[in-house]
């Protein structure tokens, strides 16, 4: 195996398409950098990382089978199981390298006054999810491009997973946001008191009124009062193992660690700088350990599918 993985990474080390893949990782960093300087701390923001990670695994890798370089490594007594383990190092060393380059430049962007605002401990967890969430999808990019021996395809099928993974995570996450509870109210229309006119005309009244004019051009003038206030269950909030199972889930998608941790930096970074650092993510510890889960079981799953895929 250590061959194999020396003879992959003097590929890449002499493929122009690596050195642009990590230029272009820079790139998005730099260009997120100066979205997030406005507070604009998105996602979706994010997703061109991924896309020039698959990019590079899905056509380094087509280009192998093209070349029929993975073919002539088995005929030559190459273990299937040391080619994919190869791949794999190689993959989770293209995901660390390009989140690298996309890191530093919106390191140093945010560090002038974004970074100082966000406590040690929460910008710690959220970066070391970060960076084992690239490792995920850069193992699944080589996983899918592995099994798949055309090169088009299986740069579709990972562009595609991409966001069909991303358009699941956010209706995961709008599932697990609805309230318990919903509160209903009950009002009236009354007519304001002679003070209250008086305020209005004055330019002292704080509250909402309107206004309606009689045959005789006279004014009067009503205000919106609650009678009523009750909560209510909400029908549409997910409750049981049902529940549980979807927060798994959500927690499992490299997108729905994204998400959480967006959420997270903008909290203290924009609206609540004092926020304590884990009231409000109790989930930024744990998503680590689900990354890593995620690592193992697309890694055990590619060998166990390779081993039995024919190579011609």
């Amino acid at each position: 195996m250590r061959k194999l993985l020396s003879a992959e990474i003097y590929r890449c080390r002499h493929s122009l398409l690596f050195w642009l893949t990590l230029l272009a990782s820079l790139l998005s960093g730099v260009f997120y950098g100066i979205v997030s300087m406005g507070g604009y701390f998105e996602d979706i923001f994010v997703v061109p990382l991924f896309v020039i990670s698959a990019a590079f695994i899905s056509l380094n890798t087509g280009r192998e089978y093209m070349d029929n370089t993975i073919r002539n490594k088995i005929i030559k007594g190459a273990p299937k199981t040391t080619i994919m383990l190869s791949k794999l190092v190689l993959g989770v060393g293209i995901g660390v390298l390009s989140c690298a380059a996309f890191l530093a430049p919106c390191a140093i962007i945010l560090s002038f006054d974004v970074l100082s605002k966000i406590p040690a401990p929460v910008l710690f967890w959220a970066l070391t999810g970060f960076v084992l969430l690239s490792v995920v999808w850069a193992v699944l990019f080589t996983v899918i491009s592995m099994l798949i021996s055309a090169k088009g395809v299986g740069s579709i099928i990972n562009f595609a997973l991409i966001f069909a993974i991303l358009l699941l995570s956010y209706q995961l996450e709008s599932i697990l946001r609805q309230p318990e509870f919903i509160t209903t109210t009950e009002g009236s229309i009354i007519q304001m008191t002679p003070e209250e006119v008086k305020q209005i005309q004055e330019g002292t009244y704080t509250g909402s009124y309107s206004t309606a004019i009689d045959d005789n051009g006279q004014v009067t003038y009503y205000k919106s009062v609650i009678t009523n206030t009750e909560q209510k269950p909400n029908p549409k909030y997910v409750k049981g193992p049902i529940r549980s199972i979807l927060t798994h889930l959500d927690s499992m998608l490299p997108n729905g660690q994204m998400n959480e941790y967006v959420s997270c930096l903008y909290q203290h970074a924009v609206v609540a700088p004092e926020a304590e650092p884990f009231d409000k993510y109790p989930r930024l510890k744990t998503f680590p350990l689900y990354s890593c889960l995620d690592i193992l079981l697309l890694s055990g799953i590619g060998l166990i599918l390779f081993r039995k895929k024919e190579i011609r």
